[in-house]
């Protein structure tokens, strides 16, 4: 007998000795592996435990019935993720196409291939956390997930680049990545890939989503958004995300017509989010509508530079008590199916400062409105509006640079940065000084 296969040795002398040779070639179709490519896999008999190996996929099969059933892939985790051979460095993993999970309780790196999984990039969150977080490396190219991403709390996802990295939700339903665990998702971080949702005539799920609990210390790094028909970023009424930092967020071909905003953050809570530049590019494919950019009604929000084209309607819509600071709004739509009441939309108590709006393209009836919040049933307060630049023979506003929509409160005043007869008192309530155009050193509306 051989020591490995137990392969029959006949003895010295046997007569039959033809016997036991022809029952170790009868074992040969099953106890050696074929190689051959993925393509070539019907030329041979898939005999009840026969394996085969497509060297150009790295897939390995087992023969069962006649029929060659995918067990997995070679350096793949399609069981919760395994150690790649000895030798192999991350880069090779990465442009190999695999998903990688580097976990803090791992000696080594666990590997997930896209092509066994529905959820790579899920099984590979569930592989740290199982190992006390870390980061999930994203490879190049394209790596389908059914959806939604449920990150844990201190784990990465971390991409080599917006064009090079990107990730596509198949389930039209679902959200790219949602933050809803009862226990919470802190110190988490998501950099360098696209976030692409599945485009299309109908309605999509949201790409990062915030439905339970108040995440806190979240880190964006660089994202892109491409293909999502509703808000790319929304935080629900109840949730408050809080201290979370996103660097730069670009949107392409986003249609979220039917809802209050590309960014909507519908909670009356949540401080200190900080966003550094966001550049949204939507249309209005599938609702015929404008797209409002940024919507608040509470918490706290700080966006450095805001700028726009494609179908972008209002720039900024706040409401409620929502708190929102813009450095500069930059506002150069090109394909709005209708004009805008105003670029920027002010309402109700919560402070808002606007450092300057530069107007490029487009066309609309005020620069800045400041109205009546329906919501909490107060007027105007708190807000600081700064110049106006209008660039470009594009660039068309039809009434007037502000428009005074409802008496502004004078224990609280708001301030414009531009010059009286910039202002149209478009309610009559009469003025009471609460806004104070600063142009003439502070006429009073």
């Amino acid at each position: 007998m051989t020591d490995n296969h137990r392969y029959e040795t006949p003895a010295a002398g046997t007569l039959d000795w033809d016997e036991p040779l022809n029952r170790n070639f009868e074992r040969i179709d099953t106890d050696v592996e074929i190689r051959d490519t993925d393509a070539n896999r019907s030329n041979y008999v898939a005999k009840t435990g026969a394996k085969f190996l497509a060297t150009d996929t790295g897939d390995v099969y087992i023969g069962e019935g006649g029929s060659w059933n995918r067990l997995g892939t070679i350096g793949s985790g399609d069981s919760g993720g395994s150690e790649p051979a000895d030798g192999t460095d991350l880069t090779s993993l990465l442009l190999d196409g695999y998903v990688v999970a580097l976990a803090r309780n791992l000696s080594s790196p666990r590997t997930i291939d896209p092509a066994g999984t529905d959820t790579p990039i899920q099984d590979a969150l569930d592989v740290l956390a199982a190992n006390g977080g870390g980061s999930v490396r994203l490879p190049t190219g394209i790596v389908e997930e059914t959806g939604p991403i449920r990150p844990y709390e201190e784990t990465r996802i971390l991409g080599l680049g917006v064009e090079i990295s990107k990730v596509s939700i198949t389930d039209r339903s679902a959200d790219g990545i949602r933050f809803d665990r009862d226990e919470g998702a802190d110190r988490v971080a998501l950099d360098g890939f696209a976030l692409n949702g599945p485009a299309g005539t109908g309605p999509t799920g949201v790409a990062i989503h915030h439905t339970n609990r108040d995440t806190q210390d979240l880190h964006v790094g660089r994202l892109l958004f491409w293909g999502w028909n509703n808000s790319v970023y929304r935080v629900e009424e109840g949730v408050g995300p809080f201290q979370c930092r996103h660097d730069q967020l670009t949107i392409y071909e986003c249609d979220a017509g039917e809802e209050d905003g590309l960014f909507e953050f519908r909670s009356w809570y949540g401080p200190a989010n900080w966003f550094g530049t966001i550049a949204a590019y939507p249309s209005a494919t599938v609702s015929g509508r404008n797209t409002t950019v940024f919507f608040s009604r509470g918490g706290t929000q700080t966006v450095d530079y805001l700028t726009m084209g494609g179908s972008a309607g209002v720039a900024v819509d706040q409401t409620w008590d929502g708190v929102v600071e813009f450095g500069h709004v930059h506002w150069e739509p090109t394909t709005n199916p209708t004009d805008p009441p105003a670029i920027v939309r002010l309402r109700g108590h919560g402070t808002g400062v606007v450092g300057a709006v530069k107007h490029v393209t487009g066309t609309a009836d005020y620069v800045y409105e400041l109205g009546y919040d329906s919501y909490n049933g107060r007027g105007p307060a708190r807000k600081v509006l700064g110049p106006y630049i209008e660039l470009g023979r594009e660039a068309d506003i039809t009434s007037n640079v502000l428009n005074l929509a409802h008496p502004a409160d004078p224990a609280a005043p708001s301030f414009y940065q531009g010059a009286p007869d910039d202002v149209s008192v478009t309610h009559e309530r009469g003025n009471t000084g609460g806004l104070r155009a600063l142009g003439t050193a502070g006429t009073g509306f």
